[in-house]
C-alpha cells in the first residue's frame, strides 16, 4: 500500500488534537489545490472541509491585513502615535503606534485584569465577553503603565491587537467586525470565516469542547475582537492561504498589497533582533527551522474549547492548516503536550515531503 507522505505528515501533525471526543481537520494546499482529511468524533452529512471552528487568535492576521490596507490607502500611518486616530484615545501614550500594537511591541499587557482575578472570576462566554469601548478606554485612563515608555521588546498583548482594532473602527467610523467583513474577509471570498454563525454555519459548526471533553460555550468578544473573534472552515483557510500565496508572489491590487506588507517582518525576534529564526510580522509570525529549509508564515489560535494552527510557505506555494475544537491550547498539560509535538518541524517536514 502506497502511503502519500504529505498526508503522513499532516496525521502526525494531528495526532496532538486528537481525541475520540473532539473533531479534528488537517488541510493541505498545493497547486492551488486542498485536501482535506479529519480524525475523532465522526462527522455526518457535510464536507469535513465544510465545519466551522473558532479560530481565535488566527484572527489577528486579518486584523494585520485590515491595518495593513488602511495604510495602503494612506488612511493610517503605522508610525504615528496612535491617539491621533481618535480623539477618545488621548490617554494612550506617544509611544504605542498601530505598528507596534500590531507587532505586540507596545508594552501593553496581555489582558485587562490579572490573570489569576481572571481565574476566580471565569465568565461564561470567555474572558473578553462584555468587555466594551467604555471599559477599554476606562482602562486606559487608569493603565499605570503609561506613565514612562518601555524598552521595546516583545511581549504578546490580546489587549493591544483588540485596541488597534477599536482604534481602526473609531477612525473609520465603522464597527471593527463589519469592516473586516467588508474589506478582507468578503473580497477574499471566504464564505465560512465571520464572527456571528448564521443558521446553516450554526448546524456546521463544531462546539467548542475542553480538552477532556467536556462541551464549554464559545468565546464571545466586544472591544476586543480584532484579537480573535473570528469562527473558519478548513476549507477557507486553504482559500485564504492560496489568495496569501497569490498575492506574495504577484501582487495585483491594493489588497494584495497590504497581504505582502502584513508579511514583512516588523521586530526580530532572533539574537539582538535578527530576524532569524523568527521574526513578528504585522499578525503573522516569520519563521525559518534551524535546519536548512524554507521560511513559513506561521499563526496559531486558541480558546477554552478549540485550537488550530496555519502555515504557508511562499517560496514552495503550499500551505497546511490544523483546526479543532479541543481546547488543548488552554491547558497547562494541554499546551505542554502542544509543544512537544513540535509542530513547526512537523509542518517544516510537510513542506519538505515529496
Amino acid at each position: 500500500m502506497n502511503i502519500d507522505p504529505k498526508e503522513d505528515r499532516l496525521r502526525g501533525m494531528m495526532r496532538a488534537y486528537a481525541s475520540p471526543r473532539h473533531t479534528v481537520v488537517a488541510t493541505g494546499v498545493r497547486d492551488c489545490e486542498a485536501r482535506f482529511i479529519s480524525s475523532g468524533t465522526p462527522v455526518s452529512n457535510m464536507s469535513v472541509g465544510d465545519m466551522i471552528f473558532e479560530i481565535g487568535s488566527i484572527t489577528k492576521v486579518f486584523t494585520g491585513i485590515l491595518l495593513c490596507l488602511l495604510v495602503e490607502e494612506g488612511k493610517v500611518d503605522p508610525h504615528a502615535p496612535l491617539r491621533h486616530m481618535s480623539g477618545d484615545l488621548a490617554s494612550v501614550p506617544d509611544w504605542i503606534t498601530p505598528e507596534r500594537l500590531i507587532s505586540h511591541t507596545g508594552g501593553l499587557p496581555n489582558f485587562y485584569m490579572p490573570l489569576w482575578r481572571a481565574l476566580l472570576r471565569p465568565a461564561p462566554d470567555g474572558p473578553y465577553a462584555g468587555f466594551r469601548r467604555s471599559d477599554l478606554l476606562a482602562w486606559l485612563h487608569t493603565w499605570r503603565g503609561r506613565a514612562s515608555e518601555p524598552r521595546r521588546g516583545h511581549a504578546y498583548s490580546n489587549l493591544g491587537v483588540g485596541l488597534l482594532g477599536e482604534a481602526m473602527a473609531m477612525q473609520q467610523g465603522a464597527p471593527f467586525v463589519d469592516m473586516l467583513a467588508e474589506r478582507i474577509v468578503g473580497p477574499l471570498g471566504l464564505r465560512n470565516t465571520t464572527h456571528r454563525l448564521d443558521a446553516d454555519q450554526q448546524g456546521r459548526f463544531a462546539h467548542p469542547r475542553h480538552i477532556s471533553g467536556r462541551p464549554v460555550p464559545p468565546w464571545r468578544f466586544e472591544a476586543l475582537a480584532a484579537a480573535g473573534c473570528l469562527r473558519s472552515s478548513a476549507h477557507d483557510l486553504a482559500r485564504f492561504s492560496t489568495r496569501v500565496i497569490q498575492a506574495l508572489n504577484t501582487p495585483e491590487n491594493s489588497l494584495d498589497r497590504a497581504i505582502c506588507r502584513s508579511a514583512e517582518p516588523v521586530f526580530g525576534l532572533g539574537r539582538r533582533g535578527c530576524t532569524d529564526p523568527a521574526a513578528q510580522c504585522s499578525g503573522w509570525l516569520s519563521m525559518k527551522p534551524a535546519k536548512p529549509g524554507s521560511r513559513i508564515l506561521h499563526c496559531s489560535g486558541g480558546t477554552a474549547g478549540s485550537t488550530c494552527a496555519l502555515y504557508i510557505c511562499p517560496e514552495k506555494a503550499e500551505a497546511c492548516a490544523v483546526v479543532s475544537n479541543n481546547g488543548i491550547a488552554g491547558s497547562l498539560w494541554g499546551g505542554i503536550r502542544l509543544d512537544w509535538s513540535k509542530q513547526l518541524p512537523q509542518a517544516q517536514g510537510y513542506f519538505d515531503a515529496t
